[in-house]
């Protein structure tokens, strides 16, 4: 089913791609490090992208750690919003360190589950497993219209957990 009208999330209206969508996000990266690898010819296919697609640099969030920057492109809301504060954070009731991978420290949907609910098929694909289960968040695996698996545990997944 194709969607036509806009998507709404987080009080922020999106447009619906007249073409599929990709966002690629490298994290923890210098954007000085593409511009000489590139320029040298070790990403060519990085190049390409650049030159025929749409290429944006994004701000850090505060704090600039791996999960609360992903959070917010995936939201669209900062760390204040979406709740994701950190990679971990500190559980005064048992007196150690939780990292902040769980869907339950999650307070605002993401902009994947927003556009799978108004009918989009919907890929999600990480590097790390710690950010699978927060950029999945809102996907129903059920109905093959979405996937959420990391290349760390990609031998791991299953049509259950993982569309």
């Amino acid at each position: 089913m194709p969607i036509t009208n806009e998507v709404v999330a987080n009080e922020r209206t999106y447009a619906v791609p007249k073409t599929c969508a990709i966002a690629i996000c490298l994290d923890g990266c210098e954007p000085q490090y593409l511009e000489v690898a590139i320029a040298e010819g070790l990403m060519p296919t990085l190049k390409r992208i650049r030159e025929t697609g749409t290429d944006r640099l994004a701000h850090s969030v505060v704090p600039s750690f791996t999960n609360p920057n992903n959070m917010s492109i995936a939201t669209g809301r900062p760390p204040a919003v979406h709740g994701i504060c950190g990679n971990f954070l500190f559980d005064p009731d048992t007196g150690e360190e939780v990292m902040m991978n769980d869907v339950r420290f999650l307070r605002a949907p993401t902009l994947f589950s927003k556009y799978y609910e108004a009918g989009a098929r919907v890929a999600v694909v990480t590097a790390k497993d710690k950010l699978r289960a927060l950029l999945g968040a809102g996907l129903s695996f059920d109905d093959d219209r979405a996937i959420a698996f990391s290349s760390e545990r990609a031998a791991e997944t299953t049509k259950a957990e993982h569309g």
